[in-house]
């Protein structure tokens, strides 16, 4: 048996996700550790701010870091197990639920609802391609792994609980299309039926948050109990800003020296009682003997109290949380698995005819062109032909001056509210927006006068050329970044026509919908401009007109016969076998 794992592309992909567990891990540790060191050093009263953000966004990171690498273990586990196989599939969106795809069994017909695991940036890449194929490597009854062909990207999908959503989900998937009669090209188990790694033995995942809630509220407990008995002193004041930092002098409630530190006044104390004022001792953990108060019922000082009710809290909830699913956990396992729902499927009348040409002709890569969905409303743009280029939106994103003028408006409205009367943390929190803003706009600004408005100008000396060559189109998306691409075919054939060249276009659309304004036909005709400029590695540059607009490219003009244009090909069509299965 082949494994899953010892494909290159598998191994590679599994890789770059746990280099991201890692990072994002690795991150939270150290905004963690980073919020707990300004929190033993003294400073002014805006520190426990920065301390329970820096705590906050630290734990945040860290679970998300330790579950992606829970999950990539898993993802080696099953794929170190079992063989991919191929599967017709239909995605099915759910409201404010994770995303489900439903794929069919090629060998018994039976329809596995699963549940994708992603965050919400990384879900559209687990929806079938044109195709309307998955890769699927796992046991539909716990969990496996899925990946669209040639993607390079690894998604951990687990079947959907509970019969009456499973159902539903099967007769949304049955509305389009599903079970295939035919099973789609692609890789094929040794053993019968798909692959499928033995059910894995359940180790007890909610054990493990209940257990890490219970240490998390080992020291909150006692340090809440505590800190209702910490000393009231009396404190000298020194010196005071007109903002209430001040200089104080108190006598330590345990050993009785004087000591000497900052402190946060109140500033609407009675002037009589302008060198005196009052404040709590921390007794308990690395705060102990730290300053703390009130004013305007907000405490300061000390962020003793902050960090205790923050863990207090993610403990009491970790703790809901692990036993809610513990006992929902049980009650499952005790109904018994999830098992695949059956589905008749007809037997074919006649064997599919053998002989599908493996080289992708215009009649293959136009059918897997229209299944795609519509991509959207065209979008105004300025008309490059009577416009500057700064101010077509397309060319804008190509030179990075859209992210030039992002980070203008941040560095203004920093500078702007600096400007008004502002606490001292608050001010702070704005001056490290500002100069973070302040470098990207030096960076995003020598990107742009070094390559970006070169680029711009290039592409519309292209678009603007006088003689246009008509080529046939099939647009397509690449598995690799959902990126659109156009397949280019001679303006005068038949549906066998071989591809003469592959153009890779910018998304004309914003971040969330990147398809908005592309061609609503997905083949017919282009009109190429360009030709004249090169490269640097030889290739021309061409800018495409469909419907008497430009798309602009992300690359230059690549024949059918480099390795980059194949590569491309071979992912956007996997070459066909020679004789396709059918069902039996």
């Amino acid at each position: 048996m082949t494994r899953a794992l010892d494909g290159a592309e598998t191994a590679e992909a599994l890789d770059r996700y746990r280099e991201r567990a890692g990072q994002a891990l690795a991150g939270g540790v150290v905004a963690l550790a980073g919020g707990m060191a300004v929190g033993l050093l003294p400073g002014p009263a805006w520190t426990g701010d920065v301390v329970a953000w820096a705590v906050g966004l630290g734990v945040a990171l860290a679970c998300v870091g330790a579950g992606a690498l829970v999950t990539a273990h898993r993802m080696r586990t099953a794929l170190t197990a079992g063989e991919w196989s191929a599967h017709a599939a239909a995605p099915v969106a759910r409201r404010l639920r994770s995303p489900a795809v439903v794929l069919a069994s090629p060998a018994t017909g039976e329809l596995w609802p699963l549940t994708v695991v992603a965050v919400r940036w990384r879900q559209e890449a687990a929806r079938p391609g044109p195709d309307g194929a998955l890769w699927w490597c796992g046991d539909p009854r716990t969990g496996g792994v899925l990946m669209r062909p040639h993607s390079g990207e690894l998604f951990w999908a687990k079947p959907v609980r509970g019969g009456g959503a499973r159902r539903r989900l099967v007769r949304r998937a049955e509305e389009r299309g599903l079970p295939a009669l035919v099973a789609p090209p692609g890789p094929r188990p040794s053993g019968k039926g798909t692959a499928s790694p033995p059910k894995a033995r359940r180790r007890g995942r909610w054990r493990w948050l209940v257990l890490a809630s219970v240490l998390v509220l080992a020291p909150a407990v006692p340090w809440t109990l505590a800190s209702d008995a910490d000393p009231q002193v009396d404190l000298a004041v020194l010196s005071e800003e007109p903002d209430g930092d001040c200089v104080v002098r108190w006598k330590d409630p345990w050993d009785g020296r004087e000591r000497t530190g900052p402190f946060r006044c109140d500033p609407d104390r009675d002037p009589l009682l302008a060198k005196w004022e009052t404040a709590f001792v921390v007794s308990y953990g690395p705060w102990k003997g730290e300053l703390y108060g009130w004013v305007d019922d907000e405490p300061h000082g000390s962020p003793a109290r902050d960090v205790t009710d923050g863990l207090a809290t993610a403990g009491v909830l970790g703790l809901l949380v692990g036993l809610a699913g513990g006992g929902v956990g049980l009650w499952r396992r005790r109904r018994g698995p999830n098992a695949p729902i059956p589905i008749p499927v007809p037997v074919p009348a006649a064997a599919t005819p053998a002989g599908t040409p493996p080289s992708p002709t215009y009649e293959r890569l136009a059918a897997l062109a229209g299944r795609q969905p519509a991509p959207g409303p065209r979008r105004p743009e300025a008309d490059v032909r009577s416009a500057p280029w700064w101010r077509v939106r397309g060319l804008r994103r190509a030179s990075g001056l859209s992210e030039v003028l992002s980070a203008a408006a941040c560095c203004a409205f920093a500078g702007g509210v600096l400007l008004l009367p502002l606490e001292g943390f608050q001010r702070v929190y704005l001056f490290g927006l500002g100069a973070v803003s302040l470098f990207l706009l030096a960076l995003w600004t020598f990107r742009v006068l070094t390559g970006g408005a070169g680029a711009a100008r290039l592409l519309v000396r292209a678009a603007t050329a006088p003689v246009p060559v008509v080529r046939r189109y099939a647009l397509l998306y690449d598995p690799r970044g959902d990126s659109p691409v156009l397949v280019l075919f001679p303006a005068h054939g038949g549906p066998d026509d071989l591809p003469e060249a592959v153009l890779s276009l910018l998304p004309p659309g914003p971040r969330k919908k990147p398809r908005l304004g592309l061609p609503t036909a997905p083949t017919g005709t282009a009109d190429l401009r360009g030709w004249l400029d090169r490269s640097d590695d030889g290739q021309a540059v061409v800018v495409p007109w469909i419907e008497d607009r430009p798309l602009w490219p992300a690359g230059p003009y690549r024949e059918a016969g480099t390795a980059e244009a194949a590569s491309l090909l071979n992912r956007l069509a996997p070459p066909l076998p020679a004789a396709p299965r059918t069902l039996p």
